[in-house]
């Protein structure tokens, strides 16, 4: 099989592990303070993951990771830091079976990042597509009854999180190329989970959870799921698959998300609702075959 080959198995494999994590993730936070999953998610998941790199014998080169440090600290500020923090704690606050749809939203920051930064031109089919899809989004949020109350900001959260994920594609690829995909992923990982340890010391009742044995089921889970072999797989992925196209496969993610959240945690979705998210898989579908058309280039 070519290498190309396991970048596109990566990048299908990576959303239906991170989907399901982020069920996971949701059920740790109704008993989890949302900086403890961040931080202590960060921290050991690099732990985790140097374990692997140890045993596995895969060679750190420190000379290499020195001269990748800006894209080492915009990759954990984009990553661990600003989009995890925001994406739990919208997460806390709405339910997760909503989330997995929302993160859906990855692929028309992708493409806004390229009008931005590359100067593309975008088609007026995309801002269409946008549209369709913000409407889908607002459907699945309030269930055709137009509201904002805490379940939407929550919502919003997952959506702006999707803003900073999106953008760590640039310094992903990077990174992955120059350094391994499991050794990028283990200290954007570590340093995110350490800037916000002191955080997490002051505004989390960590003491007072200890005895949350689901919650930290739900979190040690998620961790492994998600931080030790979805994200790596994502930072693989990249090494030989467009950043788009990686982005756009994410749409695969609730195809067994859905059924997850309603086994684990009783979360389903009404007919509106249901409706309101096909809107959206169905229209982050569409704008990846727009791209595909297109031959865009990766971001």
């Amino acid at each position: 099989m070519r290498r190309v080959h396991y970048g596109l198995v990566f990048a299908i494999l990576s959303p239906f592990f991170s989907s399901i994590a982020t069920i996971l993730q949701s059920g740790a936070t109704r008993h989890l303070h949302p900086l403890i999953i961040a931080s202590m998610g960060g921290i050991l998941g690099s732990l985790l993951l140097f374990i692997v790199i140890l045993l596995t014998g895969e060679k750190i080169n420190l000379t290499e990771i020195r001269k990748n440090l800006k894209n080492i600290s915009l990759m954990t500020l984009l990553r661990p830091l600003a989009g995890t923090t925001i994406f739990v704690y919208g997460l806390s606050i709405t339910e997760g079976i909503k989330a997995i749809f929302f993160t859906k939203a990855e692929p028309y920051f992708v493409l806004l990042w390229h009008w931005l930064l590359k100067k593309e031109r975008v088609n007026p089919s995309h801002l269409i597509l946008l549209a369709i899809h913000l409407a889908g989004a607002v459907i699945l949020s309030t269930g055709g009854i137009l509201k904002f109350g805490k379940a939407q900001f929550g919502d919003m959260l997952v959506i702006l999180a999707m803003g900073f994920f999106s953008l760590s594609y640039i310094y992903g690829s990077k990174l992955s190329t120059r350094l391994g995909s499991k050794i990028s992923n283990a200290i954007t990982l570590g340093l995110g989970g350490i800037i916000l340890f002191p955080l997490m010391l002051i505004f989390a009742p960590v003491v007072q959870t200890l005895n949350e044995t689901i919650g930290w089921t739900y979190f040690i889970s998620y961790v492994i799921l998600f931080n030790v072999v979805g994200l790596t797989m994502w930072f693989a992925s990249l090494k030989t698959v467009k950043g788009w196209i990686v982005s756009a496969l994410r749409s695969l993610g609730p195809i067994i998300g859905a059924p997850f959240a309603w086994l684990l945690l009783g979360e389903t979705l009404s007919v509106v609702q249901i409706i309101g998210g096909s809107i959206v898989l169905v229209t982050s579908a569409l704008i990846a075959r727009e791209q595909l058309r297109m031959g865009s280039k990766s971001v």
